[in-house]
């Protein structure tokens, strides 16, 4: 993942985790730049809330998916997500105890974890999917 847009080699080639991605990419970026620039603790409190409601409701829409089409690594993959929404919580307690260049080097390792998570287990369930004859979306 580059540092300010999307990458398209960390496509699925599921469109609809693909736009989801998409947009959690762009709202951690948009939060790593706020932190950085010092900007405005209200409109950086309000993205971490974002950032934290599309992360979960992202997973949940990974985790349905992955059950609705009875996806045998299901529950490493619910894990996996767990342990990335207590980063998300991490960066929003850093923040608030103003911990600002921890907060930056946690959104430094978020990256890096979804760039690994996406390259290896999303991409594993959509071939997954194509393998079984599975046309997610």
């Amino acid at each position: 993942m580059t540092e300010s847009a999307w990458d398209a080699g960390i496509e699925t080639g599921v469109e609809s985790m693909d736009t989801e991605h998409r947009l959690q990419v762009s709202l951690v970026n948009a939060l790593d730049e706020l932190i950085g620039r010092g900007t405005d603790a209200g409109l950086i409190a309000k993205t971490i809330a974002q950032l934290v409601d599309f992360t979960n409701v992202h997973f949940l829409s990974e985790e349905l998916m992955m059950r609705l089409y009875a996806y045998p690594q299901h529950d490493a993959h619910k894990m996996e997500h767990g342990r990335l929404a207590k980063q998300v919580e991490a960066i929003r307690h850093r923040v608030e105890a103003s911990e600002q260049e921890a907060a930056l080097a946690t959104i430094a390792d978020l990256k890096a974890w979804l760039v690994d998570h996406i390259k290896s287990m999303d991409e594993a369930f959509a071939r997954w999917c194509t393998t079984n004859g599975i046309r997610a979306r």
